[in-house]
């Protein structure tokens, strides 16, 4: 079965989760899920890095939702590090620049893909490709 981690802020969850139905229906296993335990004090925030590591090394591929969050470009970064497919998707071209332009969204290991709204077959074809 093949492995996916999908990097967005967390309270973009409930947008997300057309595209985790869907990706669950193609038989695609995700490799972490978001919890709000961060939220708290901060004796926990190492396991939950070391976890959300640990979700990108075993995934096949970074499914990124844009906007993210803190720890999106880390996690951008650790699936490039490692050789990691990225699919990338934006709302707009402005989303991708501000506050200030990224160079790894055009990295040669990124697919990248605007829409104004989650755009789940363009995903998914990316996944099949």
């Amino acid at each position: 079965m093949p492995k996916f981690y999908l990097a967005t802020r967390k309270d973009r969850a409930a947008q997300a989760e057309k595209l985790l139905e869907a990706l669950k229906a193609h038989d695609w296993e995700r490799t972490f899920t978001w919890s709000g335990d961060d939220k708290g004090g901060t004796e926990e925030r190492p396991k939950i890095a070391m976890a959300e590591l640990a979700g990108v090394r075993e995934a096949d591929v970074l499914i990124v939702l844009l906007p993210g969050g803190y720890g999106t470009h880390v996690e951008i970064g650790a699936a490039l590090a490692l050789g990691k497919p990225v699919i990338l998707h934006a709302p707009d071209q402005k989303t991708l620049n501000d506050p200030y332009p990224c160079v790894f969204h055009y990295h040669p290991g990124v697919q990248l893909l605007i829409s104004p709204v989650v755009d789940i077959n363009a995903i998914l074809g990316c996944l099949a490709a």
